[in-house]
């Protein structure tokens, strides 16, 4: 007769007799790159990429690194016979990032105007020019998740990322107190994924 292998008793849990720690999803960092068609140096705050990650809320999109083929199906005398499908209905990520909005020295709003600049390379409304791709995307940007003391687990870096939307100013409100963030939307087409074994390297 078979029976159960685990007891509701935290002396048969291997992560709590092992002291295993639990992942969190709020320890992490974001490392930005800007494109080629943006100066580093042009908003006055020493490295404008540091003071980007600083700002950093929220990252959601991640669950694209985990896509698998959707599930097809054939049909026998009615009856369904399921497969994986050959191909993926997409191979992009989309990854949102919202951010905290301060002014600088009273009246430089410094993170709006970054991507604001970002997206004036794809286009500019103002009088519709437009850059090369090589001027409009960055070479990377990269996610960094670590554990309590600091040690990552798992680095993604995507690579030929592209600014796709900047949102977050659409309201204007007396009766709203809450500080102001902005949200940004980037599309990757590449990225390399690199997860921690916990095995020390030769």
């Amino acid at each position: 007769m078979a029976k159960i292998t685990h007891f509701p008793n935290i002396r048969s849990v291997s992560a709590a007799n092992n002291y295993w720690d639990p992942m969190h999803n709020s320890i992490f960092e974001v490392v930005f790159e800007l494109p080629a068609g943006i100066a580093n140096n042009k908003y006055g705050v020493g490295n404008i990429v540091d003071v980007l990650g600083e700002q950093v809320k929220k990252v959601t999109g991640l669950d694209a690194l985990q896509k698998t083929a959707a599930a097809g199906e054939q049909k026998f005398f009615g009856a369904s016979a399921s497969y994986l499908n050959p191909t993926l209905d997409s191979t992009f990520a989309e990854l949102t990032v919202e951010l905290n909005l301060n002014i600088r020295n009273s009246n430089d709003a410094t993170v709006f105007r970054v991507f604001k600049d970002w997206s004036k390379l794809g286009y500019n409304l103002s009088n519709g020019q437009r850059s090369l791709m090589k001027d409009y995307i960055c070479k990377s940007l990269k996610i960094h998740e670590a554990n309590r003391d600091g040690t990552v687990w798992r680095t993604v870096t995507f690579q030929r990322v592209m600014l796709i939307e900047v949102t977050g100013l659409d309201d204007l409100d007396y009766a709203n107190n809450e500080a102001r963030t902005l949200t940004v939307k980037f599309r990757a087409d590449l990225w390399d994924e690199n997860i921690a074994t916990g095995v020390a390297q030769q």
